[in-house]
């Protein structure tokens, strides 16, 4: 399987069109509203997204195997591209994720099964409730997506954290003999090289702070990263080690605004594991730490059983929430 050229051609075409946006988003006046947060800085190039986005889409429409993502993807692009310069209230984009996502599942894309790690056999989720399936295939795109997109707080950390997740379910593709040996599987193996050549590709324009991703870029990197999950084999397990820092941090953050802070999980603040962790080293020294944490976590998922996956998924769980508590009680002592 020629992946290479794959994840060449993602990583040449993501810097050098991202480059083209740094220089080219000024005089379309495509540029980001510091003003809006409190910033007392010149305007960025923004959403730098778009360029990904439009990226991720071509892909789409080369390949017919992947058609039925064209419409949700163009959907939620373009929504996010229109909350990026208008701002849209977050039930208006909740729910149209949630009819995408719905969409896709009447598509016959969902999680038939989730791994059974005591007994090391797949546990039929159409077994136990015939709605079930699509519930969880809902919850899981939702979530993924707008993990990805909370997690972009500071530079280059969402898309860095992207490129890992494609790039784990590509090796994957090349590693498991189930994924390699079907005919099925050898083009989603591809895309997801392409994927993570992109991101990689865009990421140093990004971590350097010359251009901001925006919702177009973070909800459609997560929205890809959930359905690639699911059409690797369902490797759920896997997808949420690798993600496990965005989507501890997505579960923390609305589980402390309703039950400490009291007010709606969608309102924003500063207060995300990211942003403490900022408030005591650069943000671009914590931006790496945590990509690169990321990618040692991923090349782990790939190689450990379901049951070690399963201890690692809670030995992680704990230790980042012990550290979130900690960041946040230390924040608000000071």
């Amino acid at each position: 399987m020629t992946w290479l050229p794959w994840l060449l051609c993602g990583l040449i075409l993501g810097s050098g069109l991202t480059w083209m946006a740094v220089k080219w988003f000024p005089r379309f006046k495509l540029l980001d509203f510091p003003e809006r947060y409190g910033l007392q800085r010149d305007r960025l190039p923004y959403p730098g997204g778009l360029v990904l986005f439009v990226l991720s889409f071509a892909l789409l429409c080369l390949d017919l195997g992947f058609w039925i993502l064209c419409l949700p993807l163009l959907v939620l692009g373009v929504l996010s591209f229109i909350d990026d310069r208008h701002q849209v209230s977050a039930l208006k984009r909740l729910v149209v994720q949630l009819w995408l996502a719905l969409f896709l599942v009447l598509m016959g894309v969902q999680i038939d099964f989730i791994t059974n790690p005591f007994a090391a056999t797949n546990f039929p989720l159409a077994d136990f409730s015939p709605w079930l399936a699509g519930v969880v295939t809902v919850i899981w795109i939702v979530a993924i997506q707008n993990a990805i997109n909370w997690f972009d707080g500071l530079p280059g950390l969402s898309v860095g954290v992207s490129a890992v997740g494609f790039l784990t379910l590509g090796i994957l593709g090349l590693v498991q003999p189930e994924l390699f040996f079907d005919p099925a599987h050898q083009s989603l193996t591809l895309a997801n090289f392409y994927l993570a050549g992109l991101c990689v590709g865009a990421w140093w324009w990004y971590w350097r702070g010359r251009i901001i991703l925006g919702d177009t870029g973070s909800q459609v990197l997560g929205f890809l990263l959930a359905v690639m999950a699911i059409w690797s084999g369902a490797k759920i397990a896997t997808t949420l080690m690798v993600l496990c820092l965005p989507m501890l941090d997505f579960v923390w953050v609305i589980f402390r605004r309703v039950v400490f802070d009291r007010k709606s999980p969608f309102s924003g603040d500063m207060s995300h594991m990211h942003h403490l962790l900022a408030k005591k080293a650069r943000g671009r020294i914590i931006s790496l730490i945590l990509t690169i944490s990321s990618l040692l976590i991923g090349m782990i998922a790939i190689f450990v059983t379901p049951m070690m996956k399963l201890w690692s998924l809670l030995i992680l769980g704990g230790a980042i929430v012990g550290l979130n508590w900690w960041l946040l009680t230390d924040s608000r002592e000071r």
